[in-house]
């Protein structure tokens, strides 16, 4: 059986709203050490990405500001190993942080992917994503005292 996209991503999406400050993503870019926060439209659908250079340049600006329209990189659900990881070398917009989000047919973000777990994918490894939410988190991470979510 085919490996698609569904089978390694992290369906947990952080995520601000177009028009959202972008210091909303600080904490959770800072916090959890997490690379970038997707950036959605009143659809759910993805309309940018905000890394931690975007914050460094200038916490003022919007979202859609941040990075010009459609600068986020999307993969299907659906789509092969091999696409996700073409599309992921490929990236534009000065994408270098590797996230692409996971979008269904509609469009409506479902979840994220990055470089890393494409290349544990290709490698045959099982996904680990951080847990960052409550229920994603063993017992010994919430005793911790584990960050929460939302956004």
């Amino acid at each position: 059986m085919a490996v698609v996209v569904r089978d390694f991503m992290n369906p947990t999406l952080l995520y601000i709203h177009e028009g959202d400050r972008l210091t909303l993503a600080r904490g959770p870019i800072v916090g959890w050490g997490i690379m970038a926060v997707a950036v959605l439209d009143e659809s759910h659908r993805p309309v940018g990405l905000v890394s931690l250079h975007d914050l460094e340049q200038g916490s003022r600006r919007t979202p859609r500001q941040a990075g010009e329209a459609g600068a986020v990189e999307t993969v299907r659900d659906t789509e092969s190993l091999e696409v996700a990881a073409r599309k992921a070398a490929e990236a534009r917009h000065g994408n270098l942080h590797g996230h692409l989000v996971v979008v269904d047919e509609k469009g409506v973000a479902l979840g994220i992917v990055t470089s890393v777990d494409i290349l544990r994918a290709m490698l045959g490894m099982k996904p680990r994503h951080a847990p960052i939410l409550p229920n994603e988190a063993s017992d010994e991470e919430k005793r911790a005292g584990s960050p929460a979510v939302p956004l």
